[in-house]
Order: C-alpha cells, then structure tokens, then sequence
C-alpha cells in the first residue's frame, strides 16, 4: 500500500495539516489593508522566534535569497570579508562574496568538529574585515556551533559586521539574536519552521542599517537592496504601530497565511520548550542509531538538534541505502555532501518531524534496511535505546512528544 513520504530530510521538512489548512482561504490582493495586518503581525512573531527587537524581513524566495540580499546589502566591490567554514553550507557565502565583488577570505575547521576560537580571534584581528560570516547550524555534518555570540563580539571589536547563517536552527535551536549581537541574522521558512517554501529571512540590526546608509556605492540589486524593505514611519498609526513594512515585491499571500499559522504554533508551544522538543527527539535518534554501531560525524558536544548527518558502513552505497529508505519505508531524506557525498545519509528531525512517532518509525526503517544489506544489527536495539532517552526525558517533561 503507498503512503505519502514522510520527510526526514534536512529541509523541506513535513508541514503540520492546520498550516496547510491556513493556505484554504480566499485570494485577497497584496496591498489590501487585510493582509497588509496579517504581513505585520508574521514580521512581529518572527521576531519573537529570533529573540530580537531589531526589525526582521521576509524576502522572497528561500535562505539562499536571504543569505545574498544579506550580504548585497552591507558588501561594496573591493570589500574584505572572512568566512568561517566548517562544512557544506560555509562557502555559500563566499560564492555571494566573490560574485559581488568582495575579497572573500576563508578559515576552515574539520566538517563535525569544534571551532577554535583562539585561531579565529587571531585571523579576525590580522584582517581588517567588513564582514565576518559563519554558519550556526551545519546541515552538512550535523554540527551546532553556538560559539556565534563570541564571535560576534570579536568582529565587533575590530570593526567588522556579523552575519550568522541560521537557515536550520530558527526554531530548532537556541537563537538569541540580540543577546549575541548579530548584524544580519538568515534563515528560512521550510526547515525547523516548518512552513512552506517561499521565504528567506533576515533580521537586521541598527549597525547593519548604518553601514547600509553610509555605503560610497548603491547597492547593485534592486528588490534585494534590503534598505528598500526597511519598515517607514507611517501617517496611520494601525494596530498601535508608528511604521510601516513596504512590500517591495508583492508577496505569495497563500504562503503568508501558512507562515502565520505556523508561527502561531511555535508560539503556542513556547520557544524554550520547542528547542527543549527537538533536543531530547535528537538525542534519541543519535543514540537509537549507535545502538546499531553507527556513528555520527559531528562530536557530541556539538551535535545539532535537527540534523544528523550519519557514515555508513563500508560496502554500502548511499543511493541504495536512501532508495530502499523510500520504497519500503515511506522514509525520504538525502546523502551527504562534499567528502561525505558516497558514504553517509543525512536525517533531519526538525519542527513537525522531532517527535517520537518518526524518530522511532526512522530508528525501524534504518535498522531494517541495514539488515537487508547484510550488516549485523541486533534487533529492536535502536528503538529500545531510543525509548529510554524519552523515558528518562519524560519525568521531567510529559508531553515531550507532543506538538500543538
């Protein structure tokens, strides 16, 4: 019998029915005061999620377009930037950078290992950057590096922005925009958000408004110029708000509806107890999964609440792996990247998926389809292993396995 894919994959990751529900509602025109509210109000619970009271913006598209409107917007030809990559997704800005004229300059750190701050301290200060730019969250290896705040400080002392990549954290993760002083903070609305595809966020802080203001050149992008979608002081003060958000390009209302639903969610869960969800839901899997002696790449003192990223044992090709992961299991997620592309899969377990229900059902499936292959594995080993971290995690919080 088929049955839809669940989606385990490090985004677009499943979306909960009452966010689909939201997107059944009639058309209404981009610019009538009715959705002009519903814009507001998706601008105002985003930056509740971020932790932040800088203004936050939605531009169209994913975190890809988020991350270059980001960077289009402070960079000016000739500009010197530093990169701090440890995976994938770390060149990504560099690829921006460099398209745009910038002189993009790189440190790198093992894929699943800690950063080392002292080295970046040290190459921040050599440098005279504008920019300095890292990712939170390595969908690539599975890593978390929450050292962004100090990093920040260290840009900062040396007169540089900051720009955290936070495509896969926002939501899944501890956050604090504010608290760690990030100039241009980026994500999306399809990973631990579990919206539909169709935005890429930024939120954006007085120190990356002045550079913007204060640039020699415009900016070589019109509807990515994010100065352009700076909220205005408006003559109608609506809903006791003194400014305004312009929609420079008209927005996919339907989406609008489904991210405010799915905000709604998240704020109906609470923050705190969202990431406390996706934690515990990952330290099952991780642990479910060594219990079938896999191993995964990010060290565990790193290791991300939304995606792990997971070797597989010689012999077995991950294209066969993931295929039969799909036909036999109604489990969809993709292989890994760069030096991991030909012998690791990478699962994500984020927003509507970081619950037991799909944890354990992957934990089965993987343990199934690794028996198939031949590799010795000791039956119900990894749902067993991961039913005692819910245990364990469950005198403290009851409804870990719930979402609103």
């Amino acid at each position: 019998m088929k049955t839809d894919d669940i989606l385990m994959c490090p985004g677009p990751n499943d979306i909960a029915d009452r966010v689909l529900r939201a997107m059944i509602r009639p058309a209404t025109a981009p610019g009538s005061p009715e959705f002009q509210e519903v814009f507001e109000q998706v601008h105002e619970r985003l930056a509740q999620v971020f932790q932040t009271s800088n203004q936050v913006i939605t531009v169209p598209g994913s975190g890809r377009t988020g991350l270059e409107s980001a960077i289009l917007s402070v960079l000016e030809p000739g500009d010197p930037t530093l990169t701090i990559t440890a995976g994938y997704f770390g060149s990504m800005a560099i690829r921006i950078i460099t398209n745009a004229g910038g002189k993009a300059d790189e440190i790198s750190f093992p894929w699943g290992e800690p950063l080392d701050l002292e080295r970046i301290e040290e190459k921040i200060a050599q440098g005279g950057y504008k920019l300095v730019t890292m990712v939170h969250n390595e969908t690539s290896s599975g890593a978390l590096y929450q050292e962004a705040g100090a990093v920040a400080r260290m840009a900062h002392q040396h007169g540089a922005l900051f720009l955290l990549d936070a495509i896969s954290s926002l939501g899944g993760a501890p956050l604090p925009t504010d608290e760690w002083e990030v100039d241009l903070c980026v994500s999306c609305s399809h990973k631990a958000m579990a919206s539909p595809i169709g935005h890429g966020y930024v939120a954006v802080s007085d120190r990356a408004w002045s550079v913007m203001e204060q640039r020699k050149e415009p900016c070589r992008s019109t509807f990515f110029n994010l100065l352009n979608w700076k909220a205005q002081p408006s003559e109608e003060a609506v809903g006791g708000r003194t400014h305004r958000r312009p929609q420079v390009v008209f927005s996919s209302v339907h989406v609008y509806y489904a991210l405010h639903e799915a905000l709604q969610m998240i704020l109906e869960e609470g923050v705190e107890q969202r990431w406390n969800r996706h934690r515990i839901n990952a330290q099952a899997f991780r642990e479910g999964i060594q219990a079938l002696g896999l191993k995964p790449l990010a060290k565990p003192e790193i290791a991300s609440p939304t995606v792990t990223c997971i070797p597989l044992p010689e012999g077995i090709r991950p294209a066969d792996f993931l295929q039969k992961l799909r036909a036999e299991h109604g489990i969809y997620t993709t292989r890994g990247l760069g030096p991991y592309r030909e012998n690791a899969i990478r699962i994500g377990h984020m927003g509507v998926t970081a619950i037991p229900r799909c944890i354990l059902h992957t934990l089965y499936a993987m343990e199934s389809v690794l028996a198939s292959f031949g590799y010795p594995v000791s039956p119900g080993a990894a749902v067993s292993r991961a039913g005692q971290v819910y245990a364990e995690a469950q005198q403290h919080q009851p409804e870990i396995g719930a979402v609103p």
